[in-house]
């Protein structure tokens, strides 16, 4: 079961890593949030390597996961971490609202990864 929790820590690396990499692309052309101690040339080229090393690092976890879970499991995880981290980065960062229905979405998509989890448990006891 410990092995368990370390490929579902790589699925929470990854989704937060993938959407560490939206954040970055939204900085790029967003000027929502200001940045006035960088210069544009300065900031762009922070959020372009942020965007390409958080999309590296998202891919090594993301198949590290895969090598100790499911396909459906591991790819659920790491969406489900994605749309979190990036519903609640939007609201913090660009005053963006999470209405009733992203966050049922959210439960659903959270009480579904639960689901192919625990079948995942009771296939491996089984084999």
């Amino acid at each position: 079961m410990a092995t368990q929790g370390r490929y579902f820590l790589h699925c929470l690396i990854a989704g937060s890593c993938a959407a560490l990499a939206g954040i970055s692309a939204k900085l790029i052309t967003s000027p929502a949030l200001p940045t006035p101690f960088l210069s544009p040339n300065l900031r762009t080229a922070l959020c372009v390597t942020s965007l390409v090393l958080s999309n590296v690092l998202m891919w090594v976890n993301y198949t590290t996961a895969l090598q100790g879970m499911r396909t459906v499991t591991a790819t659920a995880c790491t969406t489900t971490v994605n749309f979190l981290v990036a519903g609640v980065s939007g609201y913090l960062l660009f005053g963006e609202m999470l209405s009733l229905s992203w966050w049922l979405g959210v439960s659903l998509i959270i009480a579904g990864v639960v689901c192919v989890s625990q079948d995942q448990q009771v296939k491996g006891k089984e084999e």
